[in-house]
């Protein structure tokens, strides 16, 4: 069988359609994963700021505490500021999470495996589990 010049364009033509349609998806596809590593690497960091924000204010818990005991509180009167604490906390950190999910572009809502702090905490220690094995198995 022999091909004549044209039916030999005609190949050529379609080869390079379809290599240049291959590799406008292909780069597309790689542009979305480095999107999503970029993205999750964000997302675990404003996690860890939360994070260490709330060891923060439980670090001033402790001092303010310290000083309503030696200023004279009672016991009661000291429960009473630190669930007023305990509950303002955790309505923030609810508040916070709720945030961060509902401030996100709808393109990313999806990527986020969490809704509640909870959530959001145990995806920042997993994640950070995975980064210590990769690390493990690198050395």
């Amino acid at each position: 069988m022999e091909l004549t010049i044209e039916e030999l364009m005609v190949f050529v033509v379609l080869g390079f359609a379809a290599g240049v349609f291959t590799s406008f998806w292909l780069s597309k596809a790689i542009e979305l994963v480095h999107m999503w590593r970029l993205f999750r690497v964000v997302l675990l960091h404003l996690i860890l700021m939360c994070v260490k924000i709330t060891e923060d204010v439980a670090f001033l818990g402790e001092v303010k505490r310290k000083h309503m005991h030696e200023s004279g509180f009672t016991n009661e009167q000291i429960r009473n500021f630190e669930e007023v604490d305990n509950r303002t906390m955790t309505n923030w950190k609810d508040s916070a999470i709720m945030t961060l999910v509902q401030a996100a572009p709808p393109a990313f809502k999806t990527m986020m495996p969490f809704n509640t702090w909870k959530e959001a905490v145990r995806f920042l220690e997993d994640s950070n589990q995975k980064i210590r094995e990769e690390n493990d198995e690198l050395r």
